[in-house]
């Protein structure tokens, strides 16, 4: 069975955003499109900004609608749940090979770049999930796919996701050393580059077409990665397995908030 690229919408510009870039992911793996917007079992108990302003029918109606138009060849579903929004797109990626969202959605405060929803999601899902920066990419080219790894405990679904990623987009794969020593106190900086050496050695002769820069120049994971964003066409995370799960780490937190491109946080199976 395919499984589909799935994208929740609430109506938000963000979340329109995120239907248009999942849209075209879908297309690049050859997987349809399921769109999912979760009602509110209960919505007069909600405060009156998070309300909706337009029937969810109208709302996937006009999704699908812009989406056919844009994307003829591409197969799209789209469903109605009722349920508790985190508990929804929690479940929709048990059956998803990637979970894209705004993020952030309808609410909150005009300068919130990630949202209550998107975090939790991000932090508990069993599948991929991308979060669109609220505000769009800069301007800066997109030159690479960017993946933030501790070599010292590589994690190993991560770094598969982002070598196919990079393979299909045709793009080199930028690996910052995000556990590195930023003064250099343990092995140095030649022996940094020797560690990330060795993990990286069998995933670049699996994938010889994908060209591997290696970074591990030692400034704190958290601006590295932020940094390496701004040219960045995706930037790739990995999270803890599913039976430690928790809330994100400083470091997840510090990229989702601050980066300059789609963030994909892939968890550990």
């Amino acid at each position: 069975m395919d499984l589909p690229v799935t994208v929740g919408v609430d109506g938000s510009d963000a979340s329109l955003v995120a239907a248009e870039w999942a849209a075209q992911e879908a297309l690049l793996r050859g997987r349809p499109l399921r769109v999912l917007h979760a009602l509110p079992l209960m919505p007069h108990l909600l405060p009156s900004w998070s309300r909706q302003t337009r029937p969810a029918g109208d709302l996937l109606h006009e999704v699908r609608h812009v989406l056919a138009v844009r994307h003829p060849q591409l197969l799209v579903r789209t469903e109605e749940v009722h349920d508790v929004v985190t508990s929804a797109l929690v479940a929709a990626g048990e059956d998803a090979e990637l979970l894209v969202l705004g993020a952030r959605g309808i609410g909150g405060f005009p300068e919130l770049r990630v949202g209550s929803t998107a975090l939790h999601i991000a932090a508990r899902a069993n599948s991929p999930t991308v979060l669109l920066p609220a505000n769009g990419p800069g301007m800066h080219p997109r030159e690479q796919v960017v993946l933030g790894l501790d070599a010292r405990r590589p994690a190993e679904a991560a770094l598969l996701f982002a070598f196919l990623a990079a393979q299909s987009y045709g793009l080199p794969l930028r690996v910052v050393h995000a556990g590195a020593d930023p003064v250099g106190a343990c092995e140095g900086h030649s022996g940094e580059s020797a560690l990330l050496d060795r993990v990286l050695g069998s995933w670049k002769a699996a994938h010889p077409e994908v060209e591997v820069i290696a970074d591990t120049e030692g400034a704190a994971p958290g601006p590295a990665l932020v940094e390496a964003s701004a040219k960045a066409r995706l930037l790739v995370l990995g999270r803890r397995p599913a039976d430690r799960v928790g809330p994100l780490g400083p470091v997840a937190h510090a990229v989702l908030h601050h980066a300059d491109c789609p963030v994909a946080v892939v968890p550990e199976t």
